[in-house]
């Protein structure tokens, strides 16, 4: 009779597929539960932490298991490809996010205008964590700032700030932006002429709910030289707060908008900060950058420093 080797199966092998699974599916768990507000930001955090740790040892039981296959010819290449391939899928995220997290500042809070920014018309809900929380307006933090993000700053448009204003506020509302409060916002937009190119707050509510694609705000112009007392009562300064979170893990952040009109332009300055952790991992800067270059867009680009 010939002899048949039997092959002997890998423990490390079958291990890896069976932790690589539950891994995956506690990182899943936890940002499909953050993103339906059955779980605060500081606990998603500690459970995807767990899950990280998990797939290293999965990731580590896989590479065992390869070694055991080739040397040996042990069973459980197929257990070991799978092991990986879910650990890889817990380990690649958070790989990005560590690298944000360590080439990027430590900020929460970032602003257009860092010696003079927004103050909040709300106050930010900060719940109390194991996260550990700094001032976002210390010196030490603006200078980071600064000194990391150089080109986020805020934007001059030729037009008076009624006409800028809609374009703020379609572009918020395209975005689904939730609205806090405001300062200065009706007096400007009851004072606008009603034209064809202007936006009412129930074509902005369409937009926010998806009903409708977003209207275009006009062209700035300059407002009319006329004798008015409506025009001339017209406020030259406007602030905006609105709440939102991140499209993929819900990252609650708080926006502000403020827009001061100076002679025949306007000028856009933003703040944006998160609300958990001393870190934003630069998703600020991105909310502020991507949302000014909506506005110029809207603006047909005419922009200055």
């Amino acid at each position: 009779m010939p002899f048949r080797y039997q092959r002997p199966p890998s423990v490390a092998a079958a291990w890896s597929r069976k932790i690589g699974r539950f891994a995956l599916l506690l990182a899943f768990i936890a940002v499909l539960f953050h993103r339906g507000g059955l779980l605060t930001l500081p606990n998603t955090v500690a459970v995807i932490l767990l899950a990280t740790f998990l797939a290293a040892v999965v990731l580590g039981l896989a590479v065992i298991g390869f070694f055991m296959l080739w040397h040996i010819g042990a069973k459980g290449g197929h257990a070991a490809f799978s092991g990986m391939v879910m650990a890889l899928l817990v380990l690649a995220p958070v790989g990005v996010a560590t690298s944000r997290y360590i080439t990027l500042p430590a900020i929460h809070d970032v602003s257009t205008d860092v010696e003079q920014p927004p103050e909040w018309l709300e106050p930010q809900e900060i719940t109390p964590s194991w996260l550990p929380r700094s001032d976002g307006d210390a010196p030490v933090a603006r200078e980071q700032q600064v000194l990391s993000y150089p080109k986020v700053a805020g934007r001059r448009y030729d037009g008076a700030i009624d006409r800028v204003l809609l374009a703020v506020r379609a572009a918020a509302a395209e975005r689904k932006w939730i609205p806090v409060a405001n300062i200065g916002v009706e007096a400007l937009v009851d004072g606008l002429e009603p034209t064809s190119e202007t936006v009412s707050d129930e074509q902005l509510e369409q937009i926010a709910s998806g009903e409708a694609d977003p209207a275009r705000a006009p062209v700035p112009l300059q407002r009319p030289d006329i004798e008015s007392g409506v025009i001339e009562s017209l406020p030259t300064y406007a602030v905006l707060q609105y709440r939102t979170r991140t499209l993929v893990l819900g990252i609650p952040q708080d926006v502000l908008i403020r827009l001061s009109e100076e002679e025949e332009t306007t000028f856009v300055d933003m703040r944006a900060a998160t609300r958990d952790g001393n870190h934003d991992l630069g998703l600020n800067a991105d909310l502020i950058r991507g949302f000014l270059h909506d506005l110029d867009v809207r603006l047909l680009g005419i922009a200055g420093g």
